[in-house]
């Protein structure tokens, strides 16, 4: 070995030894990490992706109060997995939280391992690929965080971290770099291993570090610990790493609803159905006309409002009108339909929803009854 590469791997090693240290100073006090149990740990994983620490901390906390348990998931309704989550946005995500809680419980029943902690859950990265909405990211973070395996992670914080310390750019595509910062990412998580450091400390270091040194913009370099080793660093270019993707493609989605409400205050909802976007969570109205004809309620006026859902730039109009008749509890709409108040928090309600009715309610506040 050259001189030149004795260095390098000595810097490279003290550098690892460096992060640990960091993160063990100054890590951020989260509760999965507390307790950083395979539920726990799988649970405030799905929570963050696509979604940023400080909005999942009460969303995970309140859904651990709920569901304590990986067998108190499984058993629960599916209603009830979507209004503990309602408000986090993503809900495919619920969904897949609730299937792979019964996949794990059916595993833990078959094995025999019922009242033992960890039985049922997969201990592999290709048994936790099998839970739904388990990816390859997830399935290392799940195990390196929980169990202590070298498993390598890429999610966007550490994709920067790398990308930045080795300067790997996307010449040759997407692909070929996004493979790049995987093995980069392998090679970290396994030396830091033989050195004594435990993958749980390397992994979350990694993300940590991305998530509050090295950010996106205007990163604190100077008080990095792995400076030492970042090429992006000594060529001055931090911020051109990782290259940028192309600019997020927009879906404009235009939505007419309808808010009817009762003599009451109430609101009618209907339940969106399997298949539907938003399956399973309430919304207002789409049509009138199945169930009421213009005899049946008188027009108020109407909110126009703009949202943002994954992809989805959302322009609403809700007309809304108000019943003649009776109140509509009294009214027989059949399943998949209710009548709640602006403030209820019963029922699963997207955060759109949620805006929307409050606006309702702060232009027409003589209808709130």
């Amino acid at each position: 070995m050259s001189d030149t590469k004795r260095k390098e791997t000595s810097l490279a090693l003290q550098a690892l030894r460096s992060l640990a240290t960091w993160f063990d100073r100054q890590k951020r006090v989260l509760p999965w990490r507390d307790e950083p149990t395979l539920y726990h740990v799988w649970i405030s994983e799905i929570m963050l992706q696509q979604t940023q620490v400080i909005t999942v901390l009460p969303y995970f906390q309140k859904f651990i109060r709920r569901f304590p348990t990986v067998e108190s998931l499984a058993k629960a309704s599916l209603d009830d997995v979507l209004l503990h989550w309602a408000g986090l946005g993503y809900y495919s995500r619920a969904r897949n939280i609730h299937k792979g809680a019964q996949m794990i419980v059916a595993a833990r029943g078959a094995a025999g391992g019922a009242g033992k902690k960890n039985s049922g859950f997969p201990k592999t990265r290709e048994g936790w690929l099998e839970i739904p909405g388990v990816g390859n990211y997830t399935a290392g973070a799940i195990l390196s965080i929980a169990l202590d395996q070298p498993e390598a992670i890429l999610d966007g914080n550490v994709e920067r971290v790398l990308s930045r310390v080795r300067r790997v750019s996307r010449a040759r595509g997407d692909t070929v770099f996004r493979s790049r910062l995987w093995t980069l990412s392998r090679a970290t998580v396994t030396r830091a291993f033989d050195l004594g450091i435990a993958p749980s400390v390397t992994n979350q270091a990694l993300m940590e570090l991305g998530a509050t040194v090295c950010t996106p913009r205007k990163p604190m370099c100077m008080l990095c610990p792995v400076s030492t080793v970042c090429q992006a660093f000594r060529q001055g270019d931090v911020e051109n790493f990782p290259p940028k993707k192309k600019p997020k493609e927009w879906i404009k989605v235009q939505e007419q609803l309808h808010c009817l409400m009762d003599s009451e205050g109430r609101v009618l909802l209907r339940k969106r159905e399997k298949g539907e976007w938003r399956a399973g969570l309430w919304d207002l109205l789409d049509d009138l006309s199945p169930r009421f004809t213009s005899k049946d309620y008188e027009k108020i006026g109407f909110v126009d409002s703009k949202h943002v859902v994954t992809r989805h730039k959302i322009q609403r109009t809700t007309h809304v009108w108000k019943l003649k008749k009776v109140p509509g509890e009294k009214l027989q709409l059949g399943p998949g339909f209710c009548w709640t108040r602006v403030s209820e928090d019963s029922i699963a309600m997207g955060s759109a929803l949620k805006r929307t009715l409050q606006m309702v309610s702060e232009r027409y506040p003589e209808m709130m009854g």
